[in-house]
């Protein structure tokens, strides 16, 4: 199945890069993952055999035209042709993962127990862009569970520097003998 995810995002990729239109797909892609997750109904709609292909097409062009791109529009209503709605989700995460990699943009989580403030989001975000050579994105979540501090997960590296870890770090040290 994954595959079939990577046909559809390469496809669009492709597309984007003889457009020269990259970066503005990816924002537009990347809008579109959240407009489907947060409103499951209409991967449903689309979904359903009880309308007729035309009163979807009719319903992108009417509700998506405003925002997006003709090109997005028309990935949209290909996945529906191909009777592909139920994985729109899954397509369009794949396809946004596609064009992170192609521009080498890695989107992460930072973990805290407080929200981080817009300038210590921009501060960490810029220590780890130094640190891995790629443009990164972070997301801020709270997590009580770590007592203090952060921790960042990305793709392939976490950066623990949380008051949890170290307690986690001293426990097992006093296990082995305090060395």
């Amino acid at each position: 199945m994954n595959e079939l995810y990577n046909r559809y995002a390469l496809a669009l990729l492709e597309l984007a890069k003889e457009e020269k239109k990259v970066n503005e797909f990816r924002v537009e892609v990347a809008s579109l993952r959240v407009v489907f997750k947060e409103n499951t109904e209409l991967i449903t709609f689309f979904g359903s055999y009880n309308f007729k292909e035309s009163d979807k097409y009719d319903f992108i062009d009417k509700n998506f035209s405003k925002y997006y791109s003709s090109e997005i529009i028309n990935y949209i209503k290909i996945i529906i042709r191909h009777r592909r709605s139920n994985l729109i989700y899954k397509i369009f995460n794949e396809t946004l993962m596609r064009f992170d990699d192609y521009l080498n943009i890695e989107r992460g989580t930072v973990y805290s127990t407080i929200p981080l403030s817009d300038s210590e989001l921009k501060r960490l975000t810029e220590v780890i862009e130094k640190n891995t050579g790629k443009k990164i994105e972070l997301r801020n979540v709270i997590d009580l569970s770590l007592i203090g501090g952060i921790k960042v997960v990305l793709k392939n590296d976490i950066y623990d520097a949380s008051i949890k870890s170290k307690i986690v770090g001293l426990r097992q040290s006093l296990l082995k003998g305090g060395n």
